[in-house]
């Protein structure tokens, strides 16, 4: 019994300290690739499955209108405020303004109006699959609290079973306690 509850304290003390390594290794994440250069969107919908999967962390840079070449994933910020990112199938030089046709990996067809290149706020080097939902979590007071509150509980957790264990060394070193109704 006493080994058992050796291992479950270091299992939740484990627990506890993975939680809190993936939590500031997506905030640094997030944080330090603005000092590298790069921007980071979250993919909150599956048009570009599988190759960039939903819930993934992109990484992107910016780039000049006149580097883009088909092939390339760019995230574009549309009128209205959506943002989408989807891979370039296509460039077109029209009176001095490129416009890029594009489309989703997991469309069938390419998107509808041809987009400005103006309108590209970076093409995607890199991607984190599932590191968006958990920043995204983190990003909502109920996820911050929600962490916050785990980590309590396996604390909280390990503490106690560190009480448990001096306790059962404590009697276990004491012959005078034993036969007054508590356990050795």
């Amino acid at each position: 019994m006493p080994a058992l509850i050796t291992l479950t304290r270091r299992t939740l003390l484990a627990a506890w300290v993975a939680l809190v390594g993936i939590v500031l290794a997506l905030v640094l994440m997030a944080h330090v690739a603005g000092f590298l250069g790069y921007r980071v969107v979250i993919i909150r919908g599956s048009s570009m499955a599988p190759a960039i999967p939903l819930g993934a962390l992109v990484f992107e840079q910016t780039v000049t209108p006149a580097a883009i070449v088909p092939g390339d994933v760019v995230t574009l910020a549309l009128p209205g405020a959506a943002v989408v990112t989807h891979r370039v199938i296509g460039v077109t030089n029209a009176d001095g303004r490129i416009s890029l046709e594009t489309r989703g990996d997991a469309n069938a067809s390419p998107d509808p109006a041809l987009q400005p290149a103006t309108s590209v706020t970076g093409v995607v080097r890199f991607f984190v699959p599932l590191a968006g939902f958990a920043l995204a979590f983190l990003g909502i007071p109920t996820g911050i609290l929600s962490i916050l509150s785990m980590l309590g509980s396996l604390l909280a957790a390990v503490w106690l079973l560190e009480d448990v264990e001096a306790d059962r060394r404590t009697r276990g070193a004491s012959p005078e306690l034993v036969g007054h109704g508590l356990p050795a």
